[in-house]
């Protein structure tokens, strides 16, 4: 597009000009609506534009979390007619100015620029009860739409859309932790500081990363020796791993920090040559619905033989949720690598057995709300062994993270889960010390 020297385009002229230029964009048959690569580039050149002159611009990405359910009750066709309709009603109730597009796995994207982007979250509120009224006259009675809208604003330091879509998506997490502790929505989560990004940026360009190994002991009669491989940057005191992980998976940074501590661990495992060693790796939500880490991950295991068995990767509940429609994919093709799966806060949502039939997990790691204060509350300790009970009928074994009180153990043995970690029972380490004990007693008082 050619432009004068003297002079520039308005913002609202330019996207005119740039909605022409990408009529041959294909559309979705289903929908009607621009594929997400028609939008990704728009808001590339926003993102480009922004650097010489100041834009107002949203990303919104509104996500129908269990349409997989409805489709199930009404059958492949009805649900592919009611997504039509749910594009049109979503097209008539946001504002003519706004960009839409369908995105994979029943997600919806939209930009709003301007005004629009100064009141992006009423203009999404009202979009989304009119979605929910509109819905409920046409599905099952015993079923409800469960929607999300997470909001990513522009600003001048992101570099590019993935990064957009990687916090509008992490917004979700916001969310979901709301409705799950009851506390209010974080509308404008704060960003983490740049300096935490090139810290990054810097520890992934020189493969100067940490691995430490927190060990995992069983309750029941088991001959393996589990640990949970964390990951941190020299320096841990300027940016704990929790902070690493959020900035990571803001920025869309989550897959590629992910590739590090699975390619470390492969090597570690391949080092040690020892079958009873099991690592559980953390893995992102950049990871889970990226469409490239599945085909990364069976090239990196190529070489690797059998270490797939002493792997298990690690997503948490609340990613869970975000990623429904992701799992069925993601689940498959673990499988086919014949890599375990582990649920970390388990339970910290209101309704977790109801996400189990989406995943093939083989452990779950309790929230640690679940286990505070256990010795003081009778009724706790009963809704506990009921939990524990559900999820082994499920094939699950249970994890219980964060023991720091040895006093807690004879409750959680009594309460049959298989395993306990916490600072108290073993510290994060850069080797593997930890001695695991064959037998040990526990008192019941």
């Amino acid at each position: 597009m050619a432009k004068s020297s003297n002079s520039r385009p308005t913002t609202k002229a330019q996207l005119v000009i740039e909605n022409s230029g990408c009529a041959t964009t294909g559309r979705d048959p289903l929908t009607g609506l621009y594929y997400q690569d028609f939008l990704t580039q728009k808001l590339d050149q926003i993102l480009r534009e922004s650097n010489s002159e100041p834009i107002a611009a949203t990303l919104a990405l509104l996500q129908l979390e269990n349409f997989y359910e409805i489709r199930h009750w009404v059958g492949k066709s009805e649900a592919n007619l009611l997504l039509g309709d749910i594009a049109r009603l979503l097209k008539k109730s946001l504002p003519d100015e706004v960009t839409l597009c369908h995105c994979h796995h029943y997600e919806f994207a939209a930009l709003l620029l301007n005004e629009c982007s100064i009141n992006a979250r009423p203009i999404t509120d009202r979009v989304k009860q009119a979605l929910h009224s509109a819905v409920s006259s046409v599905i099952p009675p015993q079923l409800e739409l469960k929607c999300a809208i997470g909001l990513a604003v522009l600003e001048p330091t992101i570099p590019s859309a993935e990064v957009l879509f990687a916090r509008a998506r992490h917004q979700l997490s916001y969310y979901h932790q709301a409705n799950a502790t009851g506390l209010p929505v974080a509308t404008n989560p704060v960003m983490t500081p740049k300096l935490a990004i090139q810290r990054i940026q810097q520890c992934l360009r020189e493969n100067s990363l940490r691995l430490s190994f927190q060990p995992t002991l069983s309750l029941v009669q088991d001959d393996l020796q589990h640990y949970e491989v964390r990951c941190g940057v020299p320096g841990e005191q300027d940016l704990p791993a929790m902070l690493l992980f959020e900035t990571a998976v803001q920025n869309a940074l989550g897959e590629a920090v992910d590739r590090w501590v699975i390619g470390h661990t492969l090597s570690t495992l391949a080092r040690k040559q020892a079958p009873s060693l099991r690592f559980t790796v953390n893995l992102t939500l950049n990871s889970l619905v990226s469409p490239q880490f599945m085909g990364w991950l069976k090239e990196a295991m190529k070489p690797c033989g059998k270490l797939a068995e002493q792997l298990v990767f690690q997503i948490s509940e609340i990613d869970v949720l975000i990623a429904q429609h992701h799992l069925d994919y993601f689940c498959q093709h673990l499988s086919q690598l014949r890599i375990s799966l582990s649920i970390k806060h388990f339970g910290c949502t209101t309704e977790p057995f109801r996400y189990l039939s989406l995943l093939s997990a083989q452990y779950a790691k309790l929230d640690v709300s679940l286990l505070q204060k256990l010795n003081e509350n009778r009724h706790k300790q009963a809704e506990l062994k009921k939990m524990v009970t559900k999820l082994h009928q499920h094939n699950i074994q249970v994890v219980a993270g964060g023991v720091e009180s040895m006093a807690t153990m004879p409750l959680l043995w009594q309460a049959q889960l298989n395993f306990v970690q916490g600072n108290h029972i073993g510290k994060p380490a850069s080797s593997l010390v930890f001695e695991f004990l064959k037998d040990f007693t526990l008192a019941l008082h």
